[in-house]
């Protein structure tokens, strides 16, 4: 399920860590907000993604993802990204029903 951009909100911030002399300039790193209950996704799916024991969502039902593996912001942007589109495909996917053998 592909997740339009208007729903995610993406705020730069300031990384953590060791950073050499830029560390105190630049905001590399990404938070990615992604309101589920107000989101495009079937209810069935948003469910399941409120159902999930993940510390990243909050009471209100927002998912928080905060990306600093890398040094630039796009890099840590597609990863926030990335990271969020593998969460809701995990959690919007049905299992199959297991067929019983003999």
């Amino acid at each position: 399920m592909l997740i339009p951009e208007s729903e995610i909100e993406l705020v730069p911030i300031r990384a953590q860590g060791s950073g050499g002399q830029n560390v105190n300039k630049l905001s590399s790193a990404i938070h990615l907000r992604f309101d589920i209950p107000a989101s495009s996704l079937s209810a069935d799916c948003k469910q399941r993604l409120l159902g999930l024991k993940d510390r990243r969502i909050s009471n209100k039902g927002i998912l928080i993802i905060k990306a600093q593996k890398y040094r630039t912001q796009e890099m840590n942007r597609s990863d926030a990204c990335l990271r969020l589109q593998k969460l809701v495909d995990s959690a919007c996917r049905v299992a199959k029903k297991r067929k019983p053998t003999r």
